[in-house]
């Protein structure tokens, strides 16, 4: 209804990302257009399931699109099965997604809408989609493709705006009165959503989050764009309601991790979005993260050096989880890598990112310690471009500049080989 989606947009909420996050909230069609992605029958042990469609299909194998899922039948009028998935080809998610962004940003910073009545109440439902779940503090473990969140908000008709919020958070959800939600300064009805560095679980508060087996950190301190507000509408599109998973990840550890997620109709808050203040609330508890590593980030052979010192920390850190972006590079999203601390706790890393001396860069680098794992807050570093330390240039230092561009993605290219 018209007035439905007016609250839509006027409470809109407002999305703040971890300083170390790589993947945003986008359009689901990312899935669809990923090179190599495909809906595919339940694998089994022996191999995956017949390909169903395709992001590039080939022979008569049909076109992957939203508008080809559905909720009990494809495009093509093939039976939805138990099982059936949309999954990735290949492990390296970051850079397919970084190079998925850039070639497809229509798709970037999607946000989607849906207004339900139940039991007499309208609710506001906010849906993100992420391509893929990059919580990286045990070896990887809580990794999986695709990653649907959500919060919702009941409105109270008589003070024309919610009541009640809800973040949902791993297997649960936590609840505020509206009026103790942080809002956004100068549009006091967009209430903020902090969310977590590669659970993207959502927050009420910036800061470190302990819920369940799980550690969850959420600085808020990565700029993000407003998301633009896609409405679903009364008129469901069929592919919210599709069974299957959107991912083919399956968990190594049953108690702590889960399955590639269903989409949005296939969970039960979408029509019954009051259902989730019947479940036990988030155990979640806000304290101070474990304080930024000793680091320093610098150009050096035209390629990003870190050198770090982590002595004295008790436990010893074991890895070095860093997020490299540059705001000269618009529509490209950071780059995240990991990599081991040194026995001694000091250590020089060399990375294989070229800086272009012409951009500046800002650098997020944080450590995982301990077992279980825990995570600790970012330390950030801004890089200058060469131009911004030497503002008038010589037409030497200027050839020297461009010079020193060239080599360094020419190696750069020559070590990725």
């Amino acid at each position: 209804m018209p007035e439905h989606d007016d609250l839509l947009r006027r409470f809109q909420p407002v999305v703040r990302y971890d300083s170390n996050e790589q993947f945003f909230a986008d359009g689901a069609e990312q899935y669809m257009v990923n090179p190599g992605n495909e809906l595919r029958r339940k694998r089994t042990d022996d191999a995956n399931g017949a390909v169903i469609a395709s992001a590039q299909p080939a022979l008569d194998t049909p076109q992957l699109t939203l508008a080809f899922l559905g909720r009990t039948a494809y495009g093509d009028d093939n039976p939805v099965q138990e099982g059936d998935v949309i999954g990735v080809t290949g492990k390296d998610y970051r850079e397919q997604y970084r190079r998925m962004r850039v070639a497809h940003p229509e798709f970037n910073n999607v946000l989607y809408g849906h207004a339900i009545e139940a039991n007499g109440r309208l609710w506001l439902q906010y849906w993100l989609w992420y391509f893929y779940n990059d919580y990286q503090l045990s070896f990887g473990l809580g990794t999986h493709e695709g990653d649907w969140e959500m919060v919702q908000f009941r409105m109270d008709d008589d003070a024309g705006h919610p009541d009640v919020a809800v973040y949902a958070q791993h297997r649960f959800g936590e609840m505020r009165p509206w009026e103790d939600v942080e809002k956004l300064a100068t549009e006091p009805d967009r209430p903020i959503v902090y969310v977590a560095r590669g659970s993207h679980a959502s927050y009420f508060q910036a800061g470190f989050h302990q819920t369940e087996a799980w550690y969850d950190l959420a600085d808020g301190r990565r700029e993000a764009p407003k998301l633009h507000l896609e409405i679903l509408g009364t008129d469901e599109p069929a592919w919210t309601r599709w069974p299957g998973r959107w991912g083919d990840t399956l968990p190594r550890e049953k108690n702590l991790e889960s399955n590639a997620p269903t989409g949005p109709g296939a969970k039960k808050q979408w029509t019954e979005p009051d259902k989730l203040l019947d479940n036990p609330p988030s155990t979640s508890t806000h304290g101070k993260a474990i304080a930024g590593p000793d680091v320093q980030a610098l150009r050096s052979g035209g390629r990003l050096r870190v050198v770090y010192d982590v002595t004295g920390r008790d436990p010893r850190p074991h890895e070095l989880v860093m997020t490299v972006n540059s705001q000269d590079e618009k529509g490209v999203p950071p780059r995240t890598l990991n990599y081991p601390v040194h026995s001694t706790g000091k250590g020089k890393v060399t990375t294989e990112i070229v800086l272009d001396p012409l951009k500046r860069y800002d650098v997020a680098i944080s450590t995982i310690a301990g077992d279980p794992p825990i995570p600790s807050e970012a330390t950030r570093t801004e890089i200058a471009a060469y131009g911004d330390r030497a503002p008038t240039l010589s037409l030497p230092q200027r050839l020297l500049a461009l010079l020193s561009r060239l080599v360094a993605a020419i190696r750069g290219d020559r070590r990725r080989t």
